[in-house]
């Protein structure tokens, strides 16, 4: 978290371009363990409860299923789960053992800095599902009706998602309303000529060189580093991949993540421009409005004149499937932040691991009814998806780059750690207001969404820290952190004694620790090739380039959109089923073995401990690993 986003641009009435951001985080693995694994017949609620399933064939240890999947997940449902991420290959070398990232912060600073950061992480949480619920509050009644968030809803989730938008690629182009890519950019040059857009270059929608696409792209990649990094949901997927997995899933997904922006983006923002003269548009014969952009229905608005009410519901079913998932990983994290960093750590040191577990179930519904309320709070006081999305990175960013060096260099210090973000969301929003004030001549909500104070804060929010933690760091009372302390991490004990020590820890053997090694610096070159991809070699240059789209130019970045929708299909629809098939197979037989009376074959041990529950000896859901991989 597929972290699938889509961008919407359309002109607004008062000249500015709005922008719909639809993000969805795929959950992280849960299930509850059996009441009793020596029953002959499975129980009657099985097949509703994958987790059950998984517990009872495959031996998964039950704790640690719901926060990081017993540490198995492979490089297929990875991406699945991801698309859009970055690889803390070298956090899950440094700290094999934890939950979470506030695990992490406590163990290496304290207890201070550990609640300062649990109110940073939860602010980001809220931030998150506020953006959703705010964004998609037509079709979304109530988002904590016990959702239970699972890698295994993220595959049907995200491959439904990537259907339809395949569809609405296809479907534009085979209407008599819009025929071809070619016809698209003669009607999206009429509406250009006629309505010039402000800020484009000659006016044209058909251009990079768009100085509130340069702030909005600012912005939006700022603040996407800070919720990722700040996200602790974001984290248990890195701990739930398995060793030969998080490298290469998370690559994928960050390659396959940007299919959505560029193909369901740009062919549906561009026809909405293009189809708002047409009387089969819904708001024809006005323009949209700044308030109905705003409330991002240009998607459901270009998908009913496309394709009737068939075209509704489909959108209908993305904005469904987006907003579960999301608020489905925040519930998550938010839940693990309850229970084991506040209920465990202070509240009831010694919790069972039901008691803990009862306390994140809590946490759920708290939560879901907290930001159903707060939400509604922020709708009826004017506040809009588009302003949320253009100040989230005022409060989101300050803790990107403490919580880096928390892993990255031994040198910051307690100190720092909590001084840096303080100081950084401080300096944010006193940038953020003030530079408001100073354009707009007031502060107010329509002030504060605008660009450049966002820009400014952001920024500010984000870079103040770096240089604040580095300096603590080094002038007051500097020292070396010893990374073997990572250790004290220990993976939660189950209550009974069936669960083998090597069970209870996880330590890497030499050749996955080389292998980890190496998997750090391809995913940080990855990283920093991607990061330029996008803006060294082709928004910037074309920002500056000054230039409008040519008809054969722009026909082909269509086809390449349509066709990375169908590469980012392959690899959250088809992949997970590939690396996943003899697992399938095998739990599906015990299931029907059980079920039938038979006994069952039971799964294998490795030498490592960890459970076998396929034919061959691959671990659970990495089937298609090598088998000179480290296992």
């Amino acid at each position: 978290m597929a972290s699938i986003s889509f961008v919407v641009y359309a002109e607004g009435a008062n000249g500015r371009v709005a922008e719909l951001i639809l993000t969805t985080e795929l959950a992280i693995a849960r299930g509850p363990s059996p009441d009793n694994d020596d029953d002959p017949r499975l129980p009657a609620t099985a097949p509703l409860d994958p987790g059950l399933v998984l517990s009872s064939f495959a031996h998964i240890q039950p704790n640690q299923t719901p926060q990081v999947a017993n540490r198995t997940v492979g490089t297929g449902l990875t991406a699945t789960a991801v698309i859009s991420s970055w690889a803390w290959t070298t956090t899950k070398l440094k700290i094999p053992n934890a939950h979470t990232l506030l695990e992490i912060i406590r163990v290496r600073y304290g207890k201070s800095t550990h609640c300062v950061y649990m109110v940073l992480c939860l602010i980001n949480n809220i931030i998150s599902v506020a953006n959703m619920l705010l964004g998609a509050s037509a079709v979304v009644t109530v988002a904590a009706n016990f959702l239970l968030p699972r890698l295994e809803s993220d595959f049907p989730h995200g491959l439904c998602i990537l259907i339809i938008i395949i569809y609405f690629g296809i479907k534009t182009f085979s209407t008599d309303l819009i025929r071809s890519p070619e016809h698209l950019w003669e009607l999206v040059k009429a509406v250009s000529d006629e309505t010039p857009v402000a800020g484009n270059y000659q006016g044209s929608y058909l251009t990079m060189a768009s100085k509130e696409g340069i702030l909005f792209g600012i912005i939006h990649t700022m603040a996407n580093f800070g919720l990722v990094i700040a996200d602790t949901s974001y984290w248990q997927k890195g701990f739930a991949a398995d060793v030969t997995a998080a490298v290469p899933g998370y690559v994928l997904g960050a390659v396959a993540y940007w299919a959505i922006p560029f193909s369901l983006g740009t062919v549906m923002g561009l026809a909405g421009i293009a189809l708002q003269s047409n009387p089969l548009f819904p708001t024809y014969p006005r323009a949209m409005t700044t308030e109905e952009l705003n409330a991002g229905v240009v998607i459901p608005y270009v998908a009913q004149t496309l394709a009737g009410k068939g075209g509704a519901g489909a959108v209908l079913v993305i904005v469904f499937m987006a907003v579960t998932s999301t608020t489905s990983a925040q519930l998550i994290a938010v839940s693990s932040i309850s229970a084991y960093d506040i209920y465990k750590t202070y509240l009831r040191p010694k919790a069972s691991d039901k008691a803990v577990i009862r306390v994140s179930h809590l946490a759920v519904i708290g939560f879901g009814l907290f930001m159903a309320a707060f939400s509604t709070g922020l709708f009826y006081g004017g506040v809009s998806l588009g302003w949320t999305i253009y100040m989230l990175g005022v409060i989101v960013c300050p803790s990107m780059f403490p919580i880096l060096l928390t892993i990255l260099w031994d040198r910051q210090t307690k100190v720092a750690a909590i001084v840096s973000p303080i100081l950084g969301m401080a300096g944010g929003i006193a940038v953020w207001l003030s530079t408001a004030y100073a354009f707009e001549g007031a502060v107010t909500i329509d002030s504060t969404g605008t660009s450049l104070p966002c820009v400014y804060g952001t920024v500010t929010s984000a870079f103040l820290p770096l240089p604040t933690s580095i300096i603590l760091s080094l002038l007051l009372k500097p020292y070396r952190y010893d990374w073997a302390k990572f250790n004290e991490v220990k993976l939660v004990e189950a209550d009974d004694s069936s669960v083998s020590h090597s069970e209870k820890t996880t330590e890497f053997s030499p050749e996955q620790i080389a292998y980890l090694k190496k998997g750090s610096i391809f995913s940080g070159a990855a990283a920093v090739v991607l990061f330029l991809a996008v803006w060294s070699t082709t928004a910037l240059p074309m920002y500056g380039a000054n230039w409008v789209f040519s008809k054969p130019f722009f026909t082909g970045w269509i086809v390449v959109g349509i066709i990375w929708a169908f590469f980012a299909f392959f690899v959250a629809g088809v992949l997970p089923l590939l690396q996943g098939w003899r697992t399938i197979a095998f739990i599906a037989a015990e299931v029907w073995r059980k079920s039938t009376g038979k006994p069952t074959r039971g799964p294998r041990r490795r030498s490592s401990g960890q459970t076998d529950v396929t034919a061959v000896g691959d671990g659970p859901f990495d089937d298609l690993k090598g088998k000179d991989s480290p296992a």
